[in-house]
């Protein structure tokens, strides 16, 4: 810095954004039984006060954090198929477990799950909204005929997000579009 160049605070959105990829880094790198609150300031340059102010617990700094490290939620084209539809969003989640976003992957979210608050929030912030889209497409290929009303499992729409993470959890790899199309196909009787 120059002389005489004072640095201002970083505040709202600035400072916020800063607290989740500290505390992202700090949960890749100690995993969530170790973080800490104060890890998270020191890691941000910023006081523990700032990271108190927002958030009253580490499982509340958490979930915050990995719901802004989500992109956002795939909705669903009703003027398109619902195959493609389908591609579209088990596309996005290939692409969460793959890195392509700053979701801590797998192994990270595996430890959260061990508390059990964190994982029942997890759940319903993260992961009942994506299988209620799935959900929605399924419906409405049951309303357009696509799929003969009735024919679709009740897990149907938990089958493509398990067999995705499948993949990845036994080959460290996203599956290949062959696998994508056989998951649809699973899917999609």
């Amino acid at each position: 810095m120059s002389p005489g160049h004072v640095r201002s605070r970083r505040r709202g959105p600035e400072l916020e954004h800063a607290l989740y990829e500290a505390a992202l880094a700090e949960l890749v790198e100690v995993g969530y039984g170790r973080l800490t609150m104060e890890g998270v300031a020191a890691r941000a340059r910023t006081g523990k006060a700032a990271v108190y102010r927002r958030w009253s617990s580490r499982q509340a700094l958490v979930l915050d954090a990995v719901r802004h490290s989500m992109p956002p939620l795939p909705g669903f084209d009703p003027a398109m198929p619902p195959r493609d539809n389908l591609r579209v969003v088990f596309g996005k989640l290939c692409g969460v477990f793959a890195g392509e976003t700053s979701f801590p992957g797998l192994a990270v979210i595996t430890g959260l799950l061990g508390d059990s608050a964190l994982r029942d929030t997890f759940v319903e912030a993260i992961v009942r909204p994506r299988l209620q889209v799935i959900e929605s497409i399924l419906a409405h290929a049951e309303q357009t005929g696509d799929v003969a009303p009735g024919a679709l499992s009740p897990l149907a729409p938990h089958i493509g997000p398990a067999m995705i993470m499948h993949s990845f959890l036994l080959t460290g790899a996203a599956p290949s579009e062959a696998d994508i199309t056989r998951i649809i196909d699973i899917v999609l009787p």
